[in-house]
């Protein structure tokens, strides 16, 4: 019995080929491809092309299907997993809009602040969400919703190419990323979504773990007929890949960053709106910081950098934040905000004329992202389980921040991927 996972994150495809995963040794195989999709990044708007995401798949499985000495994937089951909150609407594989992405802000807080009001289940509803988004465009844009017929996540979309379906399906993870949603009955919240203006066909909601088709489209380099569980949010599969079905904490750096730990699922104490509290498996739920801030606030900085010199490789700043660990130089990165406090970004503080370097300029970004997340944290009672850390095997300065501010931890290395989790995670929560 052989697998596949695949991830589609906010700059990259990651793919994954597990064979004989009840046995001992078993293969797994990884393949990665950036996709470059970015078509509006301004104006607040981040938007995304779904046909250049959806090309940057089909390349990550054809170079799957070659590490693997096949043309063709013969697997007996897919698990998609992709970047949470977007939200794209779609007639069929080439009649589409953009992918409106998790790190869009058109929605202006006066607009949030109403489309909440609208709910009696969940505040739960920020800028980047799909449920905001679709409220956003049914006011400014209603002959757009009216266009369409289908609407998910883009992974959503890609299940819908890939095996043939007739009507738009979500994930119980990926229907509550998008805010107006009931937890209690898992399931849309149809008045507010109503009152908001939202016309369009919203997917039907599947619970996770469940088989929602199989491959029928043969342009993906999978075998016709293979099984494909419906996507899953890739936070739950990035922390399935890290803690399975055990309890423990974990953090992620990426393009965003997270701190979560697992809680058991009749835990409802009240929460600090910098965390909210996400579905998971059958026993537990997921308690998240998830900032926006993490590696893209890395990228900020190098980019300033590289506009200064050509020579400048990121490896090379990465040394030099290493050597300047110590740094008094302060930073505050949140350059892209954060949903529970749009009103505050990134500040630079203690500056004096002999810290004002590339070494502790980037020192003091990444020992802000790790203290940022700490902070959104504070005042959750953690069950002080094991600190996993994802995202940082290559990155001894970020290793040396976690642990002066978090304590020791156990380091997973670069081949724990979202995509592998979301394939372990489908295996033991197949319902």
């Amino acid at each position: 019995m052989s697998r596949v996972g695949i991830d589609i994150g906010t700059t990259s495809i990651k793919c994954c080929f597990l064979s004989n995963p009840s046995s001992s040794p078993s293969t797994i195989l990884h393949t990665k491809q950036v996709h470059t999709a970015d078509i509006i990044s301004s104006d607040n708007k981040h938007e995304q092309c779904a046909q250049r995401i959806l090309s940057a798949v089909r390349t990550a499985l054809v170079a799957l299907a070659e590490k693997s000495g096949a043309l063709i994937l013969n697997v007996n089951t897919v698990s998609v997993c992709c970047q949470m909150h977007g939200v794209m609407l779609w007639n069929d594989e080439h009649d589409t809009t953009t992918l409106v992405t998790w790190q869009d802000h058109r929605c202006s807080d006066d607009f949030l602040r109403e489309i909440r009001s609208y709910s009696e289940f969940s505040d739960d509803l920020h800028a980047g969400y799909g449920s905001a988004t679709l409220a956003w465009l049914a006011r400014n844009t209603p002959s757009e919703l009216k266009k369409y017929k289908h609407c998910g996540t883009v992974a959503d979309y890609l299940v819908f190419v890939l095996c043939g379906l007739r009507e738009g399906v979500i994930s119980d993870h990926n229907a509550q990323s998008w805010g107006l949603f009931n937890d209690k009955t898992r399931n849309w919240d149809n008045r507010a979504l109503n009152t908001a203006g939202v016309t369009i066909n919203l997917p039907k909601i599947v619970n996770n773990g469940n088989i929602i088709g199989c491959v029928v489209n043969e342009k993906f380099s999978i075998q016709k007929g293979a099984q494909v569980f419906i996507p899953v949010g890739d936070l739950q599969a990035s922390a399935y890949s890290v803690l399975g079905a055990s309890s423990g904490r974990v953090f992620n750096y990426g393009t965003a960053s997270q701190i979560v730990h697992t809680t058991k699922c009749d835990d409802f104490g009240d929460l600090p709106v910098s965390v909210r509290r996400t579905l998971y498996t059958d026993k537990y739920n997921l308690v998240t910081a998830a900032s926006l801030n993490g590696g893209n606030s890395m990228e900020i900085v190098f980019k300033l950098f590289s506009s200064l010199t050509a020579d400048l490789h990121y490896d090379t700043v990465m040394e030099l934040a290493y050597e300047k660990r110590n740094t008094d130089l302060r930073v505050c990165p949140v350059f892209f905000g954060e949903r529970h406090d749009t009103g505050t970004f990134g500040s630079f503080s203690n500056v004096t004329s002999d810290n004002f370097t590339v070494g502790d300029i980037s020192a003091a970004v990444l020992r802000g992202v790790v203290e940022n997340l700490c902070e959104m944290m504070g005042g959750v009672q953690t069950n002080f389980d094991t600190l996993y850390a994802v995202g940082i095997a290559e990155r001894p300065i970020l290793q040396h921040y976690l642990r002066e501010v978090m304590g020791d931890f156990v380091l997973f290395d670069k081949d724990v991927t979202a995509a592998y989790g979301a394939i372990l995670f489908d295996l033991d929560n197949m319902k």
